[in-house]
């Protein structure tokens, strides 16, 4: 049972859990790949292609990704300065826009609430999941199968999530590690192509002339490029939304979700 304190932060909102009824099983791994694994999707593998389009070369594209590691990373000590204000407050986003406008009252929870669930990336995501299924059984599916696959991994996270907390972050752990080990392997065959170990014939013809063609896509593409990488990078305030689970979670999360956009970065650039 969920204990409240009878008085409020110093901004109006809902009331303070003192105590997580969900205990603290949140750590610094289990935050490292909270953020990765939200991170590293399948934007990832998806959008360098349309980055390297809209900044029109190679090096126009490892500039920007620099750059859009720097805005997430002054974005992640924001989101650590409220979370120094309202430790006791899972929810991330709409916890700090209760607080920061409580006026009219109620209007950003159910605002938020709103436009969670109408302009959710999760539906997506799970229709994603059922057609990569689908493909490696190699079946190709119908509207409706796919659509009830989609449906039915969206449940079974969900009812995880319900009614084993403790047990949906094993399998976050689990899920986070494959990919940072397939990341890592990714990685290392850039860096095995970059070295001459393979039957391509020239290896570093992208970096030559690695500034050619720079600002080609315009300033839309550009423009669209670095929305794209902001994008990307999505993720890293992913544990914000259960800092009520953390122990000392100011210093572990800064720590942990530094580490985790720091490997994406790294990772995602070399491969």
């Amino acid at each position: 049972m969920i204990t409240l304190t009878a008085v409020k932060e110093e901004a109006s909102g809902a009331p303070v859990e003192t105590h997580s009824s969900l205990g603290y099983a949140v750590g610094p791994i289990a935050i490292l790949f909270l953020n990765f694994s939200k991170m590293v999707g399948t934007g990832v593998y998806s959008t360098p292609s349309a980055i390297l389009e809209g900044t029109g070369s190679v090096g126009f594209a490892l500039i920007f990704w620099t750059l859009g590691f720097f805005i997430s990373l002054a974005s992640l000590a924001m989101y650590l300065e409220y979370a120094a204000y309202f430790p006791n407050r899972s929810g991330s986003e709409v916890v700090y826009l209760e607080q920061a406008s409580p006026r009219p009252r109620y209007f950003f929870p159910l605002t938020f609430a709103v436009q969670t669930v109408l302009l959710s990336f999760s539906a997506s995501n799970a229709i994603v999941l059922s057609q990569y299924l689908f493909k490696a059984n190699g079946h190709t599916p119908t509207p409706w199968e796919q659509k009830g696959v989609a449906l039915a991994g969206y449940t079974v996270a969900f009812l995880l999530v319900v009614f084993h907390t403790r047990g949906s972050y094993w399998l976050s752990n689990t899920i986070g590690a494959i990919k940072l080990i397939t990341l890592i392997f990714i990685a290392i065959t850039g860096l095995v192509v970059l070295g001459g170990h393979t039957r391509v014939k020239d290896p570093h013809g992208n970096f030559r002339d690695a500034f050619k063609g720079s600002g080609s896509g315009g300033g839309y593409g550009a423009t669209t490029a670095m929305y794209d990488i902001i994008f990307s990078y999505a993720g890293f305030e992913n544990a914000f939304n259960v800092v009520n689970e953390i122990k000392s979670p100011v210093n572990t999360i800064k720590k942990s979700a530094t580490s985790a956009l720091l490997l994406c970065r790294y990772l995602v650039r070399f491969g």
